[in-house]
């Protein structure tokens, strides 16, 4: 359900983490900047090296993310 609490992180619908605190932006945007959390079409599959697929934006603009699969690193 949107905006249920999960493990401490809020959740958005099917297990989206919405940054809402300064420490979550920073870490979607830490995501976003090292090339782990992209925008891809619906169905496809993540390039290699991405981890989560972002799937909204809050309305402050920072990303929506979601996790689909682990790094191997």
């Amino acid at each position: 359900m949107a905006g249920d609490e999960s493990n401490g992180k809020p959740q958005g619908a099917e297990g989206a983490l919405i940054p809402s605190s300064p420490s979550e932006i920073a870490f979607v945007q830490g995501l976003v900047a090292r090339g782990e959390a992209v925008k891809v079409a619906p169905g496809a599959p993540l390039p290699p090296g991405a981890t989560h697929e972002i799937v909204g934006e809050t309305p402050s603009g920072v990303p929506i993310v979601k996790r689909r699969r682990f790094s191997l690193r």
